[in-house]
């Protein structure tokens, strides 16, 4: 028996529902990835430094893992789907701490020479509008924390009661719920991306119509998931001093 193709089955199957009970959901992830994918196409990069590469890179980086991020949420792996976006966090911070560190650069060059700052560390070194989105940014990496790393995140997910028995469930299911929760964290980072890629951007630009039409798009969706789930949406934001 070939178990690969039941669980890939499986996963086509769960996108299949997620295509047919979240469309509008999935339309805006995908205009999401396109606008950023599109802006990719007209950034310029501000100088030719070592530090302006580097940026150049972890902006193309993010890409590829947001792009990523939806496809598994579509196909019903949500918590790795989650998990990727530590990553998008680490290279969006790593983005900001060049901008006021640039003399770092040669970090993210050298494969064998000294290995880039930790995540803490260039929080850190970054100034903030406060003290107090400082703390919030903190406690935003401390949650996708909990999505790669080991713990009750890997285990509840996946069980069910059967009679007077808890089972786990193997491979991937549609969950609205879950899948909503996902794209709203999507939403988030691709959002900071496409706002941080504008920077590198012309200003007289058509694509920044779109990227602000795309926001209230988001914010949209933030905010009802928010008023449904009584959360408070934290999008973290550093103020750009060097561009």
């Amino acid at each position: 028996m070939d178990y690969w193709q039941d669980f890939e089955a499986e996963a086509r199957h769960t996108e299949r529902l997620t295509l047919s009970h979240s469309p509008v959901t999935v339309d805006l992830l995908r205009a999401t990835i396109s606008l950023y994918a599109e802006g990719l196409g007209l950034a310029t990069s501000p100088d030719t430094t070592d530090a302006s590469l580097v940026r150049a890179g972890l902006i193309s980086q993010n890409f590829n893992s947001l792009k990523a991020a939806v496809d598994l949420a579509c196909r019903g792996y949500y918590i790795q789907s989650i998990g990727v976006l530590r990553g998008v966090y680490e290279n969006w911070l790593a983005f900001w701490y060049l901008s006021h560190h640039p003399e770092e650069a040669n970090r993210w060059l050298e494969s064998l020479g000294r290995r880039p700052p930790k995540a803490e560390t260039m929080k850190n070194k970054i100034p903030y509008p406060s003290t107090d989105m400082k703390a919030k940014l903190g406690n935003f990496y401390k949650e996708l924390c909990l999505f790669s790393h080991t713990g009750s995140l890997c285990v509840i997910p996946l069980l069910a009661d059967e009679g007077d028995k808890r089972i786990v469930h193997h491979g991937v299911q549609y969950n609205a719920g879950h899948f909503l929760a996902t794209a709203y964290s999507i939403f988030l980072w691709a959002g900071n991306m496409t706002s941080l890629l504008g920077l590198w951007i012309h200003a007289n630009s058509p694509w920044h119509h779109k990227q602000r039409r795309n926001t209230d798009e988001l914010l949209n969706f933030t905010d009802r998931f928010n008023a449904e789930y009584g959360m408070e949406t934290v999008v973290p934001r550093i103020e750009n001093t060097v561009g």
